[in-house]
């Protein structure tokens, strides 16, 4: 993570405190932050906050402003912040209730007030990497107190969510890169990045696929404008979600 990136996510950690006080539990950087893979040009600051109770309307505004990328600019694609009490961090469900959640990436800015929204099924893989690798930023409790074990058909449920999102919504590299870790979990219940996902499956996948993943990779790190096949990507995208579900493995019977 880079050093401006840094800086922002413990000013964001800091501003929550500073609103929350004795309520706030801790603050935590996960996604690519900790996982590896982190690009300002393309990634998120990724935080989750959890307090001891529910926040009240003044304090939901107070900190949708007070992280608004006029209040506080984010140097990297945006942020992504959600909000959540101890008791759902501790006890993940399908689809995990939110206090506030706050996304401040150009084109797709959004505040969502979570007692007038479902549950967020997204948080099931944040709870996940929070509980693995999040870190603390400033004072508060171990993630690994707070954050309660993520089970497996939780985890590969979303992913397949994911997956099939990822197919129709995102650009090529990230859907196939996408894909690639959520087959290294399947295989052992690791979680990586994106990047570190594509470099696990290249020494795995058929001849058919290595330079799908591999050009996915150099795109995913600008370092390319070669295109992606579409029928290729869904093709792989598909391979890896029957995985999930039990089938065989990516690339096999294929060269």
């Amino acid at each position: 993570m880079d050093t401006l990136s840094e800086r922002y996510a413990q000013d964001a950690a800091c501003a929550l405190a500073a609103l929350l006080g004795s309520q706030l539990v801790g603050v935590y950087l996960h996604g690519s932050a900790v996982l590896g893979g982190f690009d300002a040009r393309r990634s998120d600051v990724d935080i989750v906050a959890v307090t001891d109770g529910p926040m009240t309307a003044a304090q939901q505004a107070a900190a949708t402003d007070a992280l608004s990328d006029h209040s506080l600019p984010c140097p990297a694609h945006g942020l992504e912040l959600s909000v959540v009490t101890t008791e759902v961090a501790k006890h993940p469900t399908a689809e995990p209730a939110f206090e506030l959640h706050q996304a401040t990436t150009p084109g797709s800015a959004k505040v969502l007030d979570g007692h007038e929204h479902g549950g967020d099924p997204d948080l099931v893989l944040y709870f996940a990497v929070c509980r693995t690798a999040g870190r603390l930023l400033g004072p508060g409790r171990p993630a690994r107190e707070v954050f309660g074990p993520v089970p497996d058909d939780l985890a590969r449920a979303q992913m397949l969510r994911e997956l099939r999102w990822a197919a129709e919504n995102s650009p090529d590299e990230y859907a196939v890169l996408n894909a690639c870790r959520a087959w290294r979990f399947a295989v052992d219940g690791a979680l990586l990045s994106k990047l570190g996902g594509g470099q696990w499956a290249l020494g795995r996948v058929g001849a058919a696929d290595h330079d799908l993943v591999k050009i996915a990779i150099d795109r995913q790190r600008c370092v390319t404008g070669t295109g992606l096949d579409p029928r290729a990507v869904r093709q792989f995208v598909q391979q890896v979600a029957s995985f999930l579900t039990g089938m065989r493995a990516p690339g096999a019977g294929r060269s």
